[in-house]
């Protein structure tokens, strides 16, 4: 099961644990004695996020997405000028520690 999901579904039982605690927490006491369950679990859930979206990152994801902004840019020119240049082998597009050489 890739990552996202078990993702969405940690989120959701965060979310329905904070309903249900802070409805406990009103109800009860009005103190904040939720806060020291909640804060520490929504700092693992937001550790898990990033956790699952970098795990999830594959090749055909970094493909998808740079067709994507390919395709959403506003500067076709300029991307297709540089794609001549790749396609060319021009000096100015390759990393600086293969032209310092």
């Amino acid at each position: 099961m890739p990552n996202r999901f078990r993702f969405r579904r940690h989120a959701a039982a965060y979310a329905a644990s904070t309903v249900v605690l802070s409805t406990l927490q009103i109800l009860t006491t009005g103190d904040w004695w939720n806060f020291w369950i909640m804060v520490p679990w929504g700092i693992s859930l937001f550790t898990h996020y990033f956790i699952a979206s970098a795990a999830d990152a594959d090749e055909e994801w970094a493909t998808d997405r740079v067709l994507d902004l390919q395709t959403s840019s506003y500067d076709f020119d300029h991307i297709g000028s540089i794609e001549n240049r790749i396609a060319k082998g021009d000096p100015s597009v390759s990393p600086h520690t293969e032209r310092d050489r």
